[in-house]
């Protein structure tokens, strides 16, 4: 028997890696200033050090950005790697869209979709009966 050895998924700060601020917008780190905090900067969060505790790492990352690029720079090679076509495609933004949506929903809203809910699992187990 052999076994294939598959490399892990690895996420390292690093300069140009693409991070989840506090669970809503996204920045890229453009300098790391000691172990445990970082610059920032990005189209909706302005230029800052932040501390790497209030941050996600995701699997995106601006290839060679030079560090302590400026904002234009920044910018500039966002666009260019299509960062917020390639965020918001995945599964991670998607799910959290869809956490955001389901909390402003109203209290008849709510009612809705328990009904829809009870329909299709109605449905679901009529066809399993009928198997």
């Amino acid at each position: 028997m052999s076994s294939t050895v598959k490399a892990a998924n690895w996420r390292f700060v690093e300069v140009g890696r693409i991070v989840l601020v506090e669970n809503k917008d996204l920045a890229t780190i453009v300098e790391i200033i000691d172990q445990k905090r970082a610059l920032i900067d990005g189209p909706k969060v302005p230029r800052q050090a932040i501390s790497l505790a209030k941050v996600t790492l995701t699997p995106i990352v601006l290839p060679n950005l030079p560090r302590g690029a400026r904002s234009a720079t920044v910018q500039k090679k966002w666009a260019a790697s299509e960062v917020d076509n390639k965020w918001s495609s995945s599964a991670w933004a998607k799910k959290l869209a869809t956490k955001e949506r389901r909390s402003q929903l109203s209290d008849f809203e709510r009612f809705q979709v328990m009904v829809l809910k009870k329909q299709r699992r109605y449905a679901t187990k009529k066809a399993l009966a009928k198997a």
